[in-house]
């Protein structure tokens, strides 16, 4: 029975599999697990937080592909998931689940640029490019101290082509999720536009978020390539829709890398806010890379909150390592 269940499937695979690669030209399995094992103190909490932990780091798996309508259209889609792999779930509000979305659409391309619906990181998250060195790391990433790195549901996104290094894009969110006002109901109630720049040495953008998850926001940012070395900076305003809040926010970092692999990094970041209080991040790491897909690497993250007449430091030494595939 197991031979005639084998040569049914091999039979039925054979069958398949011209069709999937006669309409598809390329189909990616891609993905990323990215390990460390964190001491962290967190003062900031009601109930102090000192403990060793194991962190997923915003690991993914994916798929994405594309394939020809026609001479100058494509339709490309991605299917994105962080997985959970310390633990196996989520600890955040979102749920439990070991798969968890991360950007995930369809859409077309062609010689009039791109055009994709799904979820999908605002195009003024995406302005920040690499200037977080430590992005998904543990109270290294940004988004600890500064608003604006929202991946939002529902959205419609355009991009135009590059032309002369310049390029733009503009998405949209419905009023079913853009988390703005109330009684949004429009095709547009949340906005996020950017418009970069790119050359040799420098990559560039200016970003403004309308509405998006309550909060409208203004970032600049540029990175200049210093032929080993890079350093960037992060200029930003956001203001809640209400009025009731107001937030400004800056990030200078660098890197250096030397010729046998090894990369030095560092930056240092505030945000003042309107009721006197501010968040100060101060991070610093080593990375060596193993080869074009491996590293090991280790990092100190401090986050400063300083709240009217109290001061909390929250903190996160680790070591670790990242195999991309």
């Amino acid at each position: 029975m197991k031979k005639v269940w084998l040569s049914l499937t091999a039979i039925t695979t054979s069958m398949l599999m011209p069709n999937c690669f006669a309409e598809s030209q390329s189909v990616i399995i891609y993905g990323k697990a990215n390990l460390t094992l964190n001491k962290i103190e967190e003062q900031s909490r009601s109930t102090n937080v000192d403990e060793w932990q194991l962190n997923s780091n915003a690991s993914r798996l994916g798929v994405k592909g594309k394939y020809e309508i026609s001479d100058n259209l494509n339709a490309i889609f991605k299917m994105e998931y962080e997985v959970h792999i310390d633990d196996g779930s989520s600890s955040s509000s979102k749920g439990s689940d070991t798969f968890e979305q991360r950007n995930i659409y369809a859409g077309l391309e062609g010689s009039f640029g791109t055009l994709i619906a799904g979820k999908h990181d605002t195009p003024l998250k995406m302005a920040q490019g690499k200037i977080d060195r430590f992005n998904d790391q543990v109270l290294g990433d940004i988004k600890n101290y500064m608003e604006g790195e929202d991946r939002s549901s529902n959205i419609v996104m355009y991009t135009t082509p590059s032309a002369s290094g310049f390029q733009a894009t503009v998405a949209m969110i419905p009023g079913e999720d853009s988390k703005g006002s109330s009684g949004n109901d429009g095709p547009a109630d949340g906005t996020s536009i950017s418009v970069s720049y790119k050359n040799d040495w420098i990559v560039a953008a200016v970003a403004r978020n309308d509405d998006v998850d309550s909060q409208d926001v203004t970032r600049i940012a540029a990175d200049f390539s210093l032929g080993d070395s890079s350093v960037g900076i992060i200029w930003q305003d956001a203001k809640k829709i209400d009025g009731s809040s107001e937030e400004d926010s800056l990030l200078i970092s660098g890197q250096h890398t030397f010729n046998d692999g090894w990369i030095i990094k560092a930056q240092l970041g505030s945000t003042d806010y309107s009721n006197d209080n501010e968040d100060t991040q101060m991070s610093i790491g080593v990375d060596k890379k193993l080869n074009k897909k491996a590293k090991i690497f280790a990092y100190y993250s401090v986050v400063e909150r300083d709240r009217n007449s109290s001061s909390d430091d929250d903190s996160s030494l680790a070591i670790g390592y990242e195999i991309k595939f």
